[in-house]
């Protein structure tokens, strides 16, 4: 019985050692949304390289302007030193005929807190790009679902009180809204939230409805219906103007689960009517079968002339803190 008990305290240190360490480690670095290239001159300046830099710099959809969806930072493994190997988000190409078995390693946070670490390595670029066409989808989940981890644990850690009880008390849901943010409009099922400069503008909608039939999910009827509620409720800054959803440009719309909750993302471009201004948007539409709704939340950018990649990553964020099913989860851990 001693035997038992000293190797479940054992067992017990090593586990508090291994989280003490993990929290002991700093925090990444670099700067959000770069993927940091571990690759010799000769390999970055050549067709490996081609190869990356079009992979991650491919267009990040739903923005007005072109933006690539990572920048990229590339530096010799001889650079890659104590001051380097905290970056965010790491990945590093080794191509030598030493290799005798290519592979690709993945690591979470070797060297710092929530950093993702890649690798791949290969005898030859013929090995290279076949492992890289077969995971490249996955690398690029990863670091993207890291960014957004990353944003989502701050903003826990700096929700809105106000906001987040408006939405607990109100609405059933937890969301988790960073210091900034201000409720312009709280009225009978709608909300409108905005973080304001001088410069620029972001901001998130939400609205829900009773859930009667499938065709609520028919996106002509979805851009119909939230079009109704932004010209209801926000107003543009001439008398007589108002925002809306862009319907003349093209947008992108992806059905999947939120949580486990049948949904779908829309990206594309909003626009105020008898006015100039005009931004990117992300909507999520869920339905929540419990309560027999269906949410929407938006998030927005106001950023004329400037970049808008990162802000919309931000209220990407902001709209994937929502939980929905708060309550049943409290339930299971009484």
């Amino acid at each position: 019985m001693k035997n038992i008990v000293f190797v479940f305290v054992m067992v017990l240190m090593l586990g508090s050692c291994k989280d003490a360490t993990k929290n002991l480690m700093p925090a990444v670095t670099g700067k959000i949304n770069q993927v940091l290239i571990i690759a010799e001159k000769n390999t970055w300046d050549g067709p490996v390289g081609d190869t990356i830099r079009e992979f991650f710099g491919q267009e990040q959809d739903g923005l007005p302007q072109a933006e690539p969806i990572f920048d990229v930072l590339n530096l010799p493994e001889r650079y890659f030193d104590k001051n380097m190997k905290g970056h965010r988000n790491v990945l590093q190409v080794v191509i030598s005929p030493s290799i005798d078995s290519a592979y690709v390693q993945y690591a979470d946070s070797p060297w710092a807190k929530t950093q993702k670490y890649i690798k791949i390595a290969a005898p030859d670029r013929k090995t290279f790009f076949k492992l890289f066409d077969e995971n490249k989808l996955k690398i690029l989940g990863i670091y993207a679902k890291a960014e957004r981890d990353r944003l989502i644990s701050v903003y826990k850690r700096t929700a809105d009180t106000r906001i987040f009880n408006l939405f607990k008390k109100k609405y059933n849901i937890l969301l988790y809204c960073p210091t900034g943010y201000y409720v312009n409009k709280d009225t009978t099922n709608f909300v409108w939230m905005s973080s304001e400069t001088t410069k620029n503008s972001k901001g998130i909608i939400f609205f829900t409805e009773k859930y009667e039939h499938e065709s609520q999910f028919n996106y002509a009827i979805i851009f119909d219906r939230v079009n109704e509620e932004l010209k209801k409720h926000i107003p543009g800054p001439r008398e007589g103007s108002y925002m809306a959803l862009d319907l003349e440009v093209p947008y992108t719309a992806v059905q999947y689960k939120y949580n486990g909750h049948y949904a779908v993302l829309f990206r594309g471009l909003w626009m105020v009517v008898n006015d100039f201004m005009a931004g990117p948007y992300e909507l999520n539409v869920v339905l929540d079968e419990e309560h027999q709704r269906v949410i929407y939340m938006m998030g927005y950018v106001y950023y004329p002339n400037e970049e808008k990649r990162d802000m919309m990553k931000q209220v990407d964020a902001i709209l994937n803190t929502m939980v929905i099913d708060y309550k049943d989860k409290e339930e299971k851990t009484k």
